[in-house]
């Protein structure tokens, strides 16, 4: 995500979550509005290709504790997917047990913008997302 664009640029668009753990969800949930941006719960019966092709979402948080095919479907939606003015594709920000090297490997190489355990998501989730949205120093 090119970095200097200002994050009132995706204020009005939703940030798609897909998160399997209730407390992490609410976590994100409150972050997220506390940070005026607002968020959209992906259920499990919802389609993320549809849902992100239907949407201009101006993010993706996903879990990968949703399950393999699940989070690979979100993440090759998110990237088919422009957010409001960008030429790019919807960044996505993944989350995992620390635990699961391998889980971490496959999102890299799926695609996903930036992949963090879940105990540096719970710790630094409004700068991840100022981040990939334009406003923070990238690691």
């Amino acid at each position: 995500m090119e970095m200097g664009m200002d994050i009132d640029v995706f204020s009005n668009a939703p940030v798609l979550v897909a998160c399997r753990d209730l407390m992490f969800r609410s976590k994100i949930e409150t972050t997220l509005r506390h940070m005026g941006l607002r968020p959209h719960i992906l259920r499990p019966s919802d389609d993320p290709a549809a849902i992100l092709a239907a949407g201009q979402f101006s993010l993706v948080i996903v879990d990968l504790g949703v399950g393999s095919d699940r989070w690979q479907a979100i993440v090759a939606a998110a990237r088919a997917a422009r957010p409001p003015l960008s030429p790019l594709p919807t960044p996505v920000l993944a989350f995992g047990a620390h635990v699961d090297r391998a889980a971490q490997s496959e999102a890299r190489s799926a695609g996903c913008d930036l992949v963090v355990a879940n105990s540096r998501l719970a710790r630094e989730l409004s700068a991840l997302v100022e981040r990939l949205l334009g406003r923070g120093a990238s690691d």
